[in-house]
C-alpha cells in the first residue's frame, strides 16, 4: 500500500471522512442513474397526442357550442351559441345576436389542436387542486361541448393555467380533462374561458368615424336641445350653437367630449327591440354626417340602466356639399341592418354623456368671455 494511503488508513478520522465520500459518491451516481432511467422510460412510455382524435377534421360540422361555469351559489351559467344559416353565430340568450367570429374561431381550433402534453392525477379527489372540478359540484372548471346537431362530438372540463403557462415551444399550458372520465392531462394550447355572455358578443356598435360627424343633438324633438356642431372637416373642435344669451361654454374638451362619447365604445349588453318599451318623452340624440346620414338614439331605463334604440335615415338637407348620396344611403342601410332588431345597454358614462342639459354644458359667462 502506498505511504499516502496507508497514513489516511491508519488515521481514523480521515479514514471515516474518505469511506463517507465513496458511499456518498455512490449514492449520487445511483440516484443520477435513477432519475435518468425513469425519465427515460416515463418519455418512451407516453407519447403527446391530440386530446380529441379526429376531430380536427370536423370543425366546420360544428353548428352549436355550449359554455357552462359554476356561479357558486347561485347555480351555473350557459352560455350556447349556434351557427345561423347564414354562417353567423349568434349568442341564443341573447335572441341570436351575433358573438364575436374571432373568438369562436379560436374555440374551435383550440379543442381541434389541443394535445394531451403530460399526465397527470386520475383521482377525482385530486381534480379540485387543478381547477377540474365540475360546475355542478360548484368547482371552478368550465365546460366546453361541441355539437352536430343533438351529436355531442366533443366534451371537454378546462381547469387552471399552470405558473409555467407555456411549453418550451412556447404554446400555452392548460390543465384538463375530457368530460366524464378522470384521467386529466397537463394539455398543450389555447383556449377562450370567457365566463359570461357579454364577453362574446361580437364588440361591433357605432362605427362612425370621428371625421364623418357633424352634427349631435342631445334632447332632439323637445324645445330645449343642444345643438353641438362644427362647420366642416377640417374644424378638429364642435361648438355648441344654440348658446343662451349670458351663458358661455365649459370648454372644448368638455364639449368635444359629449359630442364624441360614441367613438370607440362598445356596449354592456344587449337584448331584442321588441323587450323595451320607451316612453314618447324619451330622452333622444341625433347624430348627423357630412354626408346626409342622420341616426337617432332613443334611450329608456330598464332595471336601474340607461339603454338605447337605434334608426338611421339620409335627409338630404343635412348633406354638405358635393356628399354621396349613395354611399350614404349604404351607411345608413348597414347601421339599420345592424342596429335595428336590438335595444343596447350604454356605458354609465355613455349614458351620463347624452343626458347632460344645457345648464349643465355651459356656464353664467364671465367678463373673460365677452
Amino acid at each position: 500500500m502506498p505511504a499516502a494511503l496507508r497514513s489516511i488508513w491508519e488515521n481514523r478520522p480521515l479514514r471515516n471522512l474518505a469511506v463517507l465520500a465513496a458511499a456518498t459518491l455512490v449514492a449520487v451516481i445511483a440516484a443520477t442513474i435513477a432519475v435518468v432511467t425513469d425519465r427515460s422510460s416515463v418519455e418512451a412510455s407516453f407519447t403527446p397526442h391530440p386530446l380529441f382524435e379526429g376531430l380536427d377534421t370536423q370543425l366546420d360540422q360544428v353548428d352549436r357550442i355550449v359554455y357552462t361555469a359554476s356561479q357558486g351559489m347561485r347555480g351555473e351559467v350557459r352560455i350556447a351559441m349556434s351557427r345561423g344559416p347564414d354562417g353567423v353565430w349568434g349568442a341564443e340568450v341573447r335572441g341570436g345576436y351575433p358573438v364575436n367570429a374571432e373568438l369562436v374561431k379560436k374555440t374551435l381550433l383550440g379543442i381541434g389542436e389541443l394535445e394531451a402534453y403530460e399526465p397527470r392525477t386520475s383521482s377525482p379527489d385530486w381534480h379540485r387542486n387543478l381547477g377540474l372540478l365540475a360546475p355542478e359540484d360548484i368547482g371552478s372548471a368550465v365546460r366546453i361541448e361541441l355539437f352536430r346537431g343533438n351529436e355531442r362530438m366533443a366534451g371537454l372540463l378546462a381547469g387552471k393555467v399552470p405558473e409555467r403557462a407555456v411549453d418550451v415551444r412556447g404554446e400555452g399550458l392548460i390543465y384538463v380533462r375530457r368530460d366524464g372520465e378522470d384521467q386529466s392531462w397537463l394539455a398543450r394550447g389555447r383556449l377562450p374561458l370567457h365566463k359570461t355572455v357579454a364577453e362574446w358578443l361580437d364588440p361591433v356598435f357605432v362605427d362612425i368615424p370621428r371625421e364623418e360627424l357633424a352634427r349631435v343633438t342631445l334632447w332632439g324633438g323637445t324645445d330645449n336641445p343642444v345643438i353641438i356642431e362644427r362647420a366642416s372637416k377640417e374644424e378638429s373642435d364642435f361648438a355648441i350653437v344654440n348658446m343662451p344669451a349670458g351663458r358661455a361654454t365649459r370648454g372644448a374638451p368638455v364639449v368635444n367630449g359629449v359630442a364624441t362619447a360614441l367613438a370607440g365604445k362598445s356596449f354592456d349588453d344587449v337584448a331584442p327591440a321588441d323587450t323595451l318599451d320607451l316612453p314618447e318623452n324619451t330622452p333622444t340624440v341625433f347624430f348627423d354626417t357630412f354626408d346626409g346620414v342622420r341616426l337617432t338614439m332613443s334611450m329608456g331605463g330598464q332595471g336601474g340602466a340607461l339603454w338605447a334604440k337605434f334608426s338611421a335615415e339620409v335627409d338630404p338637407a343635412l348633406a354638405a356639399d358635393g356628399a354621396d348620396s349613395e354611399a350614404a344611403q349604404a351607411r345608413a342601410d348597414a347601421l339599420n341592418a345592424r342596429l335595428g332588431a336590438w335595444v343596447y345597454k350604454l356605458p354609465q358614462d355613455v349614458g351620463g354623456q347624452f343626458t347632460q342639459t344645457m345648464d349643465l354644458l355651459t356656464r353664467e359667462a364671465g367678463p373673460a368671455d365677452l
